[in-house]
């Protein structure tokens, strides 16, 4: 998603054909307070809701409670590795996203159900690549991680190999293809890349 021109008022989302969002004037008056991107993400969420894909919702639905849930599941993390492997969520964005505590969070990422990189404070960062729109992990993400690194040495290594355009992916990224259920592809991938890794080692 690109911010319009300065000046340019309101902009919207659309869809260009490769399905890069991009960003528009619209006809609306512009939202105190937001800048270009903010409003063509409320834009867009407006449009959304207005041609009904998603059903009416009830007349007693806690709309803050969505709003939050919404927000949760926004990038709250700038990082260096950012044009790599991010945009990048906090713990506790995770959390909230997800409707789940800080403590099943760490779990999650202990255990090897999501990627998790600790950063120079001591916390951890969640890679956005990972999630799906609800905010629960790519697919058989644990199974790939388990053959990237059984012992969970190298998580950022683990992002890097998720997040990166390869032709054995058909031109992109091990996340895109197991988000498009071509998990045997990507399997196959993490074995091959284990056992590269182990040689060199």
């Amino acid at each position: 998603m690109t911010p319009g021109q300065r000046g340019a008022g309101t902009v919207h989302v659309r869809s260009d054909a490769d399905g890069v969002g991009t960003a528009g004037p619209t006809d609306g008056p512009p939202r105190a307070g937001l800048g270009p991107v903010e409003t063509a993400l409320v834009t867009a969420l407006a449009d959304r809701l207005r041609d009904g894909r998603h059903g009416a919702l009830p007349v007693d639905a806690d709309v803050d409670a969505m709003a939050d849930r919404m927000v949760a599941a926004l990038p709250t993390v700038k990082h260096e590795a950012d044009a790599l492997i991010g945009p990048f969520h906090d713990t506790a964005s995770v959390a909230a996203w997800r409707g789940v505590t800080r403590q099943a969070i760490a779990k999650a990422s202990t255990k090897g159900d999501l990627l998790g990189l600790k950063i120079g404070d001591g916390s951890r960062i969640f890679p956005s690549f990972q999630f799906g729109p609800s905010g629960a992990p790519l697919p058989h993400l644990r199974e790939v991680l388990a053959l990237l690194d059984p012992d969970r040495i190298d998580p950022w290594g683990s992002a890097l190999w998720l997040n990166t355009i390869a032709d054995v992916f058909g031109g992109t990224t091990a996340a895109e293809a197991l988000r498009e259920g071509r998990t045997t592809v990507v399997l196959d991938a993490a074995r091959r890349a284990e056992h590269a890794w182990l040689a060199d080692a």
